[in-house]
């Protein structure tokens, strides 16, 4: 939502604004300015505050920010920041006091909405501090052996990022949703910047349903309720160009189908298309709900883009963060497209999966529910079923070590001892171990999702709202009967009392994997034969080289393995090469 750059002998300046944003001395401070947000600061004595947030239909408009040059009393902007901090949408706040004439040096503190969205990454360096929403911008900051040992194991060994401040990337901190930065931290060299969590939320306990209740009717009724903070008058999505993801799954359909009923307005879709055999069921119900309510539809197929294909950024090892979109050169494309069209925002179905997964006690029985279906881990390239969580249905890789893991299992036999034993020490206490975010309103890899994604969003102009990971909706289906989570029958259920039955109980599921696996053995393996050959992992101990090398020129012409445990390491490598390449740069 905002990048930033402060210095430490600037905290005590006077802010004044610029066109892009705010300055003091030497430092900026500089909002996203996008149809979809807005800004409002304040200036106190010896204070001063910027708000970002995510426009929201139904709040009263604040005085325009920029331009201020009157401070107000203290206790305007007391109130000025408690307003900022009790914002119903995204929203990412950063607070600067001067000190005192004492010797008190003066902070900085950001302070992050729950949303997840446009999250900021942080990295210290001397007496400066940056901020970013594109991580792969703060890239020259980082030392050359940058990587976590713990956790690019992890990554290596389940493409899992778990969700953290703590990035895999070392001496790189994310924001995560609710938490609280604070720069300087009194002088400690060793962690200059400090990231609080919030108190973790306690969940609600599964309810009863009274007898004849419409507990479908009454998901609607949620998810409309939602979905009017965007759509409604002054909302996000108002009135600037918007449109839905459409994978023809549960998520992304009954985003678009809420939308199409609250607007009356057909929905402006896009999508990729699955590849092989599977195109004619995800065509079928696509045109159900295109013929249904009217869409505007655009699609791309999935294998007009192939994973790391030759020609593309990843490839040339460019701004590649490893956590990212697996299938980012569909994807970008998909995004181009949108952003050529004019489309400024778009919904999505993330979340979507996790709003009925299974809870400890509940019995396994319905489709989906297993850990290789459709339940809360099926985000990734692998296990995803039809329940499409954005124009491909799937995700982001990973969703924290505490999930059962969507990659190989045992870990792949290029791991070093090294690594083994690292992870062998965390079966113990993975929370610890990890850092882990404490639980929040939705569910760990839900926000995961939205925070690994917003990047490649806002690379192309385009604001992503999530309208399946709102907290009363999270609230609603953790209180449903395991009847109506099992085989997320409420949602089925509600997608066939709309009309919509072909989405709602499809005929088989969709698997997006065979398009990684026909890149990493086609036009990818001259670039994974290149990045194995000499790999700057070899330096961090993690792997064995030659064994990475033959295991994957034996599994690229048809042998035993897992597709995921190439690309990890290969995406991995790429990010050491993009790391070296920005340092290169930003030292001519």
């Amino acid at each position: 939502m905002l990048r930033f750059h402060v210095r430490r002998d600037d905290l005590k300046r006077l802010w004044q604004p610029t066109p892009d944003g705010w300055s003091a001395g030497r430092s900026r401070l500089n909002p996203l300015r996008h149809p979809a947000l807005e800004e409002v600061a304040s200036r106190g004595p010896g204070r001063f505050l910027l708000t970002v947030r995510e426009r929201c239909a139904g709040t009263p408009p604040d005085l325009p920010s920029r331009g201020v040059g009157v401070a107000v009393s203290v206790p305007e902007w007391d109130r000025a920041l408690a307003a900022a901090l009790a914002w119903p949408l995204q929203s990412m706040t950063v607070v600067v006091r001067a000190g005192d004439d004492g010797g008190s040096p003066g902070a900085l503190d950001v302070h992050c909405g729950l949303w997840g969205t446009g999250s900021l990454y942080a990295a210290a360096e001397g007496e400066e501090l940056h901020a970013d929403w594109d991580p792969s911008r703060l890239y020259h900051l980082l030392a050359r052996d940058c990587l976590d040992p713990l956790r690019a194991a992890a990554f290596l060994a389940w493409s899992e990022t778990p969700y953290s401040r703590r990035t895999l990337l070392r001496d790189l901190w994310l924001l995560t949703a609710g938490s609280r930065g604070t720069w300087p931290t009194g002088g400690n060299p060793a962690q200059p910047l400090s990231v609080t969590y919030p108190p973790p939320v306690n969940l609600p306990r599964t309810g009863r349903t009274a007898p004849g209740a419409d507990v479908p009717h009454a998901f609607w009724r949620a998810l409309g309720a939602s979905m009017r903070r965007w759509v409604g008058s002054g909302g996000a999505a108002d009135g600037a160009p918007t449109a839905y993801e459409l994978s023809g799954g549960l998520d992304s359909s009954l985003v678009a189908a809420c939308a199409a009923t609250l607007t009356g307005r057909p929905p402006r879709t896009y999508g990729l298309t699955m590849p092989g055999e599977q195109r004619a069921g995800q065509r079928v119900r696509r045109a159900e709900l295109i013929d249904r309510f009217g869409a505007v539809d655009t699609t791309r197929a999935l294998a007009a883009d192939p994973l790391l294909s030759p020609g593309g950024a990843r490839a040339h090892a460019r701004g590649v963060v490893p956590w990212e979109e697996c299938y980012h050169e569909s994807v970008g494309a998909l995004f181009r497209t949108a952003a050529a069209d004019g489309v400024r925002s778009l919904f999505t179905g993330f979340g979507g999966d996790e709003l009925c997964a299974p809870h400890p006690h509940d019995k396994l029985t319905g489709p989906g529910d297993g850990p290789t279906g459709n339940g809360p881990t099926g985000n990734g390239p692998t296990g995803n079923g039809p329940t499409g969580n954005g124009p491909t249905g799937i995700g982001p890789a990973g969703n924290g070590p505490m999930s059962t893991s969507p990659g190989p299992d045992p870990v792949p036999g290029h791991l070093s001892r090294t690594a083994k034993e690292l992870l062998h020490d965390t079966t113990a206490d993975q929370e610890s171990a990890f850092d882990l975010a404490p639980r929040g309103h939705v569910a760990d890899s839900a926000i995961e999702s939205v925070t690994s994604g917003s990047a490649l969003y806002l690379r192309h102009g385009i604001w992503p709202i999530h309208p399946l990971c709102t907290p009363e909706l999270a609230r609603l289906c953790r209180r449903l009967p395991g009847e109506w989570r099992s085989g997320r029958t409420v949602q089925r259920e509600l997608l066939t009392a709309i009309g919509l039955p072909a989405i709602g109980r499809p005929g088989g599921t969709d698997d997006f994997s065979p398009a990684m696996v026909t890149a990493l053995r086609g036009p990818a393996r001259p670039l994974l034969t290149d990045l194995f050959t000499a790999p700057l992992l070899a330096d961090t101990r993690l792997i064995d080289q030659r064994v990475l090398l033959s295991r994957y020129l034996a599994w690229a012409d048809g042998g035993p393995g897992h597709e995921m445990e190439f690309y990890s390491a290969a995406i991995l490598e790429l990010t050491l090469r993009s790391v070296e390449a920005s340092r290169r740069e930003h030292a001519l």
